[in-house]
């Protein structure tokens, strides 16, 4: 069985998608849909730059999402691709939710665009952070950040699982850094400070839960075709009902992308592949199980490479 799997934000770059953009018209079409939809030319964007404005997280957010459809829609034509389940880190699972029909393309675009503009507008700029921990000692990890937010303004909370050896912290800037420093005088891993614009996945984005509400209240979901591992708490979604509030639900909480990889096995997925700017998911996949078939899909030669083996 074939697990594919979206990447989320913080994969983007100048001239994201250009050589598929330049060699093939199902990618400028749907390029120039994801422009419609938004009212300016994000593909201009994206090709570019520059660097900070596309790093933003009201564009990094549509651009990611379009380059990754972009790339599902031209190895759909092109070659015999299937698969089997899905699921999207973060951001990455509204490319899910497009790829097994339950949200059209365009509103996706729009939604998360939306999404990343109310996240930026959540905390202002400065007074959040998040920061890497390259570590096994999860439990550790949210020891230390319940022991920061007993300080003033020192809210701190795990935000995504993403490996066996790594957890992402997000929180206020205070609180981020007692943790960040703790982590080190513990020697429990290696601490690496994001350079992202606000603290994703926690409770000071709570704000956003309401706006994105009114958002995907006029989105009209339809039941997935396939199976969706949706990032809390790892449900199978296979009903449209349930959609809207898994997607509010993960702008506060952690992304447990271990809990979705294991649940993906579960159901007896054997390969993996990622689509998207950047190959994140698979490498991070790579380090934990080697023996697994993981592949990527990130460039013509990534694109090419592949296409010859399906």
């Amino acid at each position: 069985m074939k697990f594919l799997m979206f990447t989320g934000q913080g994969s983007q770059f100048v001239g994201m998608g250009k050589d598929f953009y330049d060699t093939f018209d199902i990618v400028k079409q749907t390029f120039g849909k994801a422009n419609d939809a938004l009212g300016f030319d994000l593909s201009q964007l994206m090709f570019d730059g520059p660097q900070d404005k596309l790093t933003l997280t009201e564009n990094a957010q549509p651009a990611i999402l379009t380059v990754s459809i972009a790339i599902y829609n031209l190895i759909k034509s092109e070659t015999d691709f299937n698969f089997d389940v899905t699921a999207g880190h973060s951001l990455g699972e509204y490319s899910s939710f497009v790829v097994v029909e339950s949200l059209d393309f365009e509103d996706a675009v729009y939604a998360v665009h939306m999404r990343g503009k109310f996240m930026q507008e959540a905390v202002p700029e400065g007074l959040g952070a998040m920061a890497a921990i390259i570590t096994d000692k999860h439990d550790r990890v949210e020891e230390l950040c319940k022991k920061a937010s007993q300080e003033p303004k020192g809210y701190c909370q795990i935000a995504n699982y993403n490996a066996k050896n790594q957890v992402i912290v997000s929180g206020y800037k205070e609180g981020v850094g007692l943790v960040s420093k703790w982590a080190k005088e513990e020697s429990i891993g290696k601490v690496i400070p994001l350079n992202v614009s606000a603290p994703f996945h926690c409770a000071l984005m709570e704000p956003v839960k309401e706006q994105m509400e009114k958002v995907l209240n006029k989105i009209d979901f339809k039941n997935p075709k396939k199976p969706v591992i949706e990032n809390t708490i790892s449900d199978v979604v296979n009903s449209k009902d349930k959609i809207k509030g898994y997607l509010i639900d993960q702008i506060i909480n952690p992304v447990r992308w271990t809990d979705n990889v294991k649940k993906a096995m579960e159901i007896g997925c054997d390969s993996f592949v990622e689509l998207g700017p950047k190959n994140v998911l698979a490498s991070m996949l790579k380090r934990d199980f080697r023996k697994v078939d993981i592949n990527y899909i990130v460039d013509l030669k990534t694109y090419n490479s592949y296409k010859g083996r399906v």
